[in-house]
């Protein structure tokens, strides 16, 4: 009886005075998922932009992907830098700077048309957008139920995206690239009214209740080789040079067989709205198959997209990537961000997923530029694609073999 007691006592001497987490208020959610789409929305309208960029300023397909890559190599630098200081400083603040990027650096995207100085200005929207992108994450991140947050932001993410393709056609149509500079301008204004619900560091309590001590530690995953969440993040990479290649370049490659920019527009708009559908099959999934299993299988799919669009680009073709595509995309994200959750549950390689991302985005318009520049038309592109989620498919079978021998229990979670 006295020993029962003592382990009650102890119990409770595990649970601190502390409060609840501010993290998981539905306003912090809200800031922290409409933060998160001023991050993506270049990223996500990317097709689109390249296509209007190419119609008004007369760019060569090189210069597009050096443009494209201009992008998204800020989106890589924007989260890096954003990954440093999340822990460090204000997170509305950091929020705060980001936005003002984005909104300085379309302006002068608007202003001078010159390669070189475009490239500098897409550069800075490119950074801001990561900042704004990794703060939102970071945030996110802190809820007792990641799970629900991130899919309400993929969520969203995909109806904003959807809005994008549908709302382009029309503001490029009247307004040309200085239109579309202007949407992402606009978009930002208005984000920087809610920035006082995001909560301001990475550690912050509210009034509703106690948090066990130590409810961080995990020994489950002191089990885990350190090299197996690097390897994922290599994985992230490699997938996002398919991601790089094949957004960036998908609505040139219908143009060049002269699909109607209507058909391609609509298609590119009801491919986000059925990725929509992703987002709750991936939630089953998880529970009846763990998180690892779908992503290899969501993998090789896309494997096999791409190499079905090397073969023809034709109107069946088109329709079928786009739409597997936009699918296997939100699909594939989930369970990469769940994979790395489920190995380090301290956060910190999760924080630097969109880094990685920023990396393949940046550096596989570049590289899709090229082939296309050599002639070697846009099959070379989509083969390329198909290699670059070979290599994850590959990488994350070995983590998945790796987990199984050191912690079964990780390598089947959901």
């Amino acid at each position: 009886m006295l020993e029962s007691t003592s382990k009650a006592k102890s119990g409770q001497a595990n649970v601190t005075p502390q409060r609840g987490n501010v993290f998981d208020k539905p306003s912090a959610i809200f800031a922290a998922v409409i933060l998160g789409f001023a991050g993506t929305g270049v990223a996500m309208g990317m097709p689109l932009l390249v296509g209007s960029m190419a119609k008004s300023l007369g760019f060569s397909e090189q210069q597009l992907g050096w443009l494209a890559s201009s992008d998204m190599g800020g989106l890589f630098v924007g989260s890096m830098l954003a990954a440093f200081l999340v822990v460090k400083i204000n997170r509305r603040f950091l929020a705060a700077a980001g936005l003002c990027l984005v909104i300085l650096a379309n302006y002068s995207s608007t202003q001078n048309p010159d390669l070189l100085p475009l490239m500098l200005s897409r550069l800075s929207a490119g950074i801001g957008a990561g900042i704004c992108y990794s703060t939102s994450t970071a945030s996110l991140a802190g809820s007792h139920n990641t799970a629900r947050t991130f899919s309400i932001l993929l969520f969203v993410l995909v109806l904003m995206n959807a809005f994008i393709f549908y709302i382009f056609p029309i503001i490029e149509g009247k307004w040309g690239v200085n239109g579309l500079f202007m949407f992402y301008l606009l978009e930002a204004v208005p984000i920087l009214l809610i920035l006082p619900w995001i909560p301001k560091h990475c550690m912050e309590e509210s009034d509703e209740g106690p948090v066990k001590d130590g409810a961080d530690v995990f020994p489950v995953q002191l089990r885990v080789p350190k090299v197996l969440p690097r390897l994922c993040l290599v994985a992230v990479l490699s997938f996002y040079l398919l991601v790089g290649a094949y957004w960036a370049f998908i609505e040139r490659a219908g143009a060049a067989v002269n699909i109607s920019p209507e058909l391609i527009s609509g298609t590119l708009t009801w491919g986000q709205v059925f990725s929509i559908s992703g987002t709750f099959v991936t939630v089953w999934l998880a529970r009846r198959f763990g998180q690892l299993k779908p992503l290899l299988l969501a993998l090789l799919i896309m494997v096999v997209t791409m190499l079905v669009l090397a073969g023809k680009v034709d109107k069946a073709t088109f329709v079928f990537s786009v739409f597997s595509f936009s699918f296997f995309w939100i699909f594939i994200d989930v369970f990469q961000l769940g994979t790395l959750s489920n190995i380090d549950h301290s956060g910190r390689y999760a924080a630097m997923v969109p880094a990685f991302q920023g990396i393949g985005q940046a550096v596989a318009p570049t590289l899709a530029g090229t082939l296309l520049s050599y002639q070697l038309g846009y099959s070379s592109v989509m083969l390329m694609c198909s290699l670059a989620s070979a290599v994850a498919l590959f990488i994350y079978l070995h983590v998945y073999r790796e987990l199984l021998r050191v912690a079964p229990d990780i390598a089947n979670k959901g």
